[in-house]
C-alpha cells in the first residue's frame, strides 16, 4: 500500500527491494539507495521492469574510512578490552594490555575505491607499508599515490593486517575463506567494515579460535542484527553494530 503509487522510492540498507517490493510498486520509475551498496536491491528485477537504480557512493565515505582506522587501532591496542577492565571491573592492570603498533606493519587493502584508497592514505600517515589489490583499477591509481599495487592476491595474504573495501557480489563473497586464512601469516589482523560475507564467518571463527588470526575488527555480519553470533563469544575480536555510516556528517550527506 505504501509503495503502490510511488514514482520514486528511497531506501536504506534495512529494506529489501526484492520481488515482493517491486511487484507492489507498479508505478515505480526509480529506486534510490541512500547508501553505498546495492546488495539489498534486486538489480535484475529493476532492469526487467525498466526501473532506474541509483546510489550515493560518497555520502558515508569518510565515516567508513575513519571507522576502519578505529577498528584497526583497536585491534592492535585492544582498547575496548582495556576500557572495560578499568571502567566496568575497576581493575588497573597495565601489564594486561601490551599491544602492537601500526608503524612499520604491512597493510593489505582489498578494493581501492572511494573508501579503500582513503584508508590506504591514512595508513601511510602512520608510516605503514601499504599494498592494494583491485583488478578493476589501473595500477597507476595506486602508484600515483605512492601505494604499492599488486595483481597477485598472495601479496595481500602475506600482509600483517588486511582490510576489505569491496562491494558484495558473487566475485567477492567469501573472498577470504579457510583456504586464504591458511596462507596468511600467523597472528594476522583482519578488518571488515564493508559488507558481511566478504570474510567467511565460520572460517573467521576457526581462525580466531586457533589464534592463527590474532585479532579481527568486524562491523558487518551475514545476518543482522547479529546479537547471538558465535563470534561474540571470542576474546580476540572487536565488534560494532554496522556503524559505517553512523556519523552526523554522513547522515546529512
Amino acid at each position: 500500500d505504501v509503495v503502490k503509487n510511488a514514482d520514486v522510492a528511497i531506501t536504506r540498507s534495512s529494506t529489501d527491494v526484492d520481488e515482493t517490493f517491486l511487484n507492489a510498486a507498479t508505478n515505480l520509475k526509480a529506486i534510490i539507495r541512500a547508501g553505498v551498496g546495492y546488495d539489498n536491491v534486486d538489480m535484475e528485477g529493476c532492469s526487467k521492469r525498466g526501473i532506474i537504480a541509483m546510489n550515493v557512493p560518497t555520502a558515508n565515505t569518510i565515516a567508513a574510512v575513519e571507522l576502519t582506522m578505529a577498528h584497526m587501532l583497536s585491534c592492535m591496542r585492544k582498547f575496548p578490552y582495556a576500557h572495560n577492565q578499568l571502567k566496568q571491573d575497576r581493575i588497573w592492570k597495565r601489564e594486561d594490555w601490551y599491544g602492537n603498533e601500526l608503524f612499520g606493519k604491512k597493510l593489505g587493502v582489498i578494493g581501492f575505491g572511494n573508501i579503500g584508497h582513503r584508508v590506504a592514505l591514512r595508513a601511510k600517515s602512520f608510516e605503514m607499508d601499504v599494498v592494494t589489490y583491485d583488478p578493476y583499477i589501473p595500477s597507476t591509481k595506486a602508484t600515483d599515490l605512492d601505494i604499492k599495487y599488486t595483481s597477485n592476491f598472495q601479496d595481500i595474504l602475506d600482509c600483517d593486517i588486511i582490510t576489505i573495501h569491496t562491494p558484495k557480489n558473487q566475485e567477492t563473497l567469501n573472498i577470504i575463506d579457510a583456504e586464504e586464512i591458511a596462507q596468511m601469516k600467523d597472528g594476522v589482523v583482519l578488518v571488515n567494515c564493508a559488507r558481511g560475507g566478504l570474510i567467511n564467518e565460520e572460517a573467521l571463527y576457526d581462525g580466531l579460535k586457533s589464534k592463527k588470526i590474532r585479532f579481527a575488527g568486524i562491523d558487518v555480519f551475514n545476518k543482522e542484527p547479529a546479537i547471538d553470533h558465535p563470534l561474540l563469544d571470542l576474546d580476540n575480536i572487536i565488534v560494532s553494530p554496522h556503524l559505517g555510516a553512523n556519523t552526523h556528517e554522513s547522515q546529512y550527506n
